[in-house]
């Protein structure tokens, strides 16, 4: 390398050499990978240098072997001498040049504003026979790979700089903004990679690529004097819950409703709220308008109600038949249940409100009243009577409703269910099955029945292939009789006698959310199989006979195929199908709109969710928990776990530092790769050169290198599995051990186990060396001497 160091003042192209003497006393390369690239040294003015004293002022420039520099900083100041001094620190000029590639969002203007609007909608929607329920991804965001971000930054950049790629980098979902010097900081670590600066060129390599074997040992005490390991243990998080892939349902109501049962009051009450059953329209208006009193004492339009129930996503025939139960009390809103709020239709909406409050409750607690219900039952029917049915708000809001259910006399209250059931009859009403998904039901004529451990879904007593994860339920031949098997769920059968060994001949039915439900391990043959790809399925047709042992289901909101890898995974990939049959499937029963009055409700959710733990560091360091870690962008799980696995701290952030260093004559360079032997630290491995410092003009630099070793992947995990492993072992003298916080700093004393193995041999002395056989000793182990 050379050994001259010259100035140059920004608005001058002729250089000044600085001072050796200088460079001696005071010189430092400081490099720290994708982060530090810069020199420092202090200039004492002398006549003979005072050019480049007055040169080096801020943004001027430096060359050192090859390489320009742009002056950040010049400080000046009186030595203790009485001198003039002037301290500078200069970063590679590549640094100013990142700096300068930008690329920021353009604000609007009146040349070019920003516009929004300008659609309108009313009247009939031409689009009827869409899906009430919409999913969508609301984080999803194209992947890029690494070269096409960077092309953003360098493509036609006016500061002459370009850019070179080494190894293998993932696609990532990052936008490009800012400058390229604050991109990389933000975002480079998402594409496992590294930067340093080449002249013009910006370097980026992988881990492998940058590596660079030099055959060399560091070991302790022989060329490295000064070993030091520190760990910080302030924010370890080894327990927390994981949230993957925003999602967002979009639930349409108004217009015709899931499916309305009025064969049985049971099945009026789990109908859903927005349930269709098929009256005659005209009928029921003619008769609610005349039969109504508050209709009349309010001075409403009937019309003009019916369309405003409907929009809100409540069945106006229970609605209608509801009210006719109740008596007129001017002092209650409609329904008897609320009080007044504003004139007839916007009362009408806040008891839409009301219902779907109660309706949806996450909690269930039956109605009584005068002796009337039984608080007993409300465990029993928060199971029978899901989210969004009739009976869910009934038996919570009318005791006589719970009354009538438990077989209880009402008395003057009579029996409001059945008198619906009645009155939605004489409208021309009927049962209504459900449309595409609709409501849910069992495969058998049983019912639910009775499970064994074995076939129940999640974590049970029975070892499969993968491990004691179920992915499904199965309804044994035996506890679930009967050779006809029903859909338990509407929709589009997507997949029909495909075969999968163990899985056996198979069909798909999925709804217009995109559920899938699959039906396996039942079917011997494709013949068992009737349903056909592209046939919709209603809830309860049969779609096959079952000639085996049990009937497997799973249900999975995943692509199907891309789920099957997941069979054995308890990772959300798979729903429990006995909690989706029981809950309605958590989902608002879906419809069309018939009018142009409709409301829609946004559900957000996380498709991927797992519960995230990490044994071997619960084990060194306790139970640490922490916030949930939530990434909206990321839905595929393999992926989600992935990110976690790499931006969990798990394990305490640690650095590997080493001074005093002999031997480095030929340089060091970022991504070295050496032996590093620290036998008190029982440390034996390869480790990887991400930081130095060290002034190469001193003739001797072991007492100005240090080295940095930062968290380089598994050697890192070496180092504090060592650590951890033999922690009693590393000298048991230990002279200093400082403790901050939970910040541990651990210096050595190398000879102190050799003066504990000396005392206790009591006819040996500890060993003393003069200064000259010292000297020796310190020529020799830099291979100065042979002996």
């Amino acid at each position: 390398m050379s050994l001259l160091v010259y100035v140059q003042a920004r608005d001058s192209d002729r250089g000044y050499r600085v001072n050796y003497a200088d460079l001696v006393d005071s010189f430092e390369f400081n490099y720290q990978i994708s982060n530090n690239y810069e020199i420092s040294f202090t200039m004492t003015y002398v006549e003979e240098y005072k050019e480049a004293f007055n040169a080096a002022k801020a943004k001027g420039r430096v060359y050192e072997d090859g390489k320009w520099f742009t002056i950040q900083q010049a400080d000046t100041e009186i030595n203790s001498q009485g001198l003039l001094t002037l301290k500078v620190t200069a970063n590679h000029e590549l640094i100013d040049k990142m700096k300068n590639l930008r690329l920021d969002k353009k604000e609007p203007t009146e040349d070019n504003p920003e516009t929004s609007g300008g659609s309108s909608a009313g009247g009939q929607d031409d689009n009827q026979d869409k899906p009430e329920v919409t999913i969508k991804k609301t984080a999803e965001k194209k992947t890029y790979p690494l070269k096409d971000r960077l092309d953003q930054f360098f493509n036609n950049n006016d500061q002459g700089i370009n850019y070179r790629l080494q190894g293998n980098f993932p696609e990532v979902a990052v936008d490009c903004d800012g400058s390229l010097y604050e991109w990389l900081g933000s975002h480079l670590k998402d594409f496992s990679a590294y930067w340093w600066p080449d002249g013009n060129t910006l370097v980026i390599s992988d881990l492998p690529s940058m590596q660079r074997k030099t055959g060399q040992a560091f070991r302790y005490q022989y060329n490295v004097t000064n070993a030091q390991v520190q760990v910080d243990a302030n924010n370890i998080v080894n327990d927390c819950m994981v949230y993957g892939g925003k999602m967002e349902k979009d639930i349409t109501s108004g217009g015709p409703g899931g499916g309305g049962d009025l064969d049985s009051v049971e099945g009026f009450c789990k109908s859903p709220i927005n349930a269709d059953f098929g009256v005659n329209k005209q009928l029921m208006l003619q008769n609610f308008a005349a039969r109504s009193r508050r209709l009349r004492y309010l001075g409403a339009d009937v019309n003009r109600l019916y369309d405003t129930i409907k929009g809100q996503g409540i069945s106006p025939e229970w609605f209608f038949a509801y009210e006719l139960q109740e008596d007129l009390n001017p002092n209650w809103g409609w329904l008897n249940h609320t009080v007044p709020h504003g004139d007839a239709y916007q009362d009408a909406i806040s008891v839409c409100n009301w219902i779907k409050q109660f309706a949806n409750s996450d909690s269930f607690h039956a109605a009584t009243e005068g002796g009337l219900g039984n608080q007993s039952m409300a465990a029993k029917w928060n199971q029978e009577f899901p989210k969004g049915t009739i009976g869910r708000l009934y038996l919570q809001g009318t005791a006589a409703a719970a009354a009538e259910l438990l077989g209880q006399a009402g008395g003057y209250y009579g029996k409001p269910l059945a008198g619906c059931v009645s009155v939605i009859k004489s409208w021309g009403g009927h049962t209504v099955k459900g449309g595409d998904g609709g409501g849910w039901g069992w495969p058998f004529p049983c019912g639910e029945g009775t499970f064994v451990d074995g076939q129940q879904f999640g974590m049970t007593g029975y070892q499969r292939q993968g491990g004691f994860f179920h992915d499904g339920l199965d309804f044994g031949a035996i506890d679930h009789p009967g050779n006809e098997v029903h859909a338990i769920h509407g929709g589009k059968c997507i997949i029909s006698r495909d075969y999968v060994p163990g899985v056996e001949w198979y069909c798909v039915i999925q709804d217009s959310s995109g559920l899938n439900v699959e039906y396996q391990e039942a079917f011997a043959s494709p013949n068992n199989i009737t349903v056909n790809v592209g046939d919709v399925v209603k809830t309860g047709d049969v779609i096959g006979y079952r000639n085996t042992s049990h009937l497997h289901i799973g249900i999975t909101r995943h692509n199907f195929r891309e789920a099957f890898a997941h069979a054995f995974s308890d990772d959300g990939t798979w729903l429990d199908p006995r909690q989706m049959i029981k809950t309605g499937g958590g989902a608002s029963p879906s419809g069309d709109s018939g009018s142009s009055s409709t409301s829609t409700t946004t559900q957000t959710y996380y498709a991927l969710s797992f519960h995230y733990e990490n044994q071997e560091s619960i084990k060194k360091y306790g139970r640490h928990r922490g916030k949930n870690l939530v990434m909206d962008s990321i839905y595929d799980m393999d992926q989600l776990k992935k990110y976690v696995d790499a931006n969990i701290q798990h394990d305490p952030p640690t650095t590997l530092t080493l001074k005093e260093i002999y031997g480095g004559e030929y340089g060091y360079y970022l991504g070295d790769t050496t032996r590093l032997i620290v036998p008190e630290m029982n440390i034996n491995y390869d480790v990887t050169l991400m930081g130095v410092k060290f002034n190469p003009f001193k003739p001797d630099q072991s007492d100005s290198t240090t080295l940095t070793f930062n968290n380089t992947g598994l050697t890192m995990q070496n180092v504090i599995n060592a650590l951890y492993n033999d922690i009693k072992g590393i000298n048991r003298n230990v002279t200093q051990f400082d403790t901050l916080g939970t910040t541990v700093e651990r210096n050595e004393d190398h000879f102190a186990n050799e003066i504990i193995n000396h005392q206790n041999q009591s006819n040996d002395s500890i060993p003393k060396l003069s200064n000259a056989e010292m000297d020796r000793l310190k020529a020799y182990t830099r291979g100065e001497a042979n002996g």
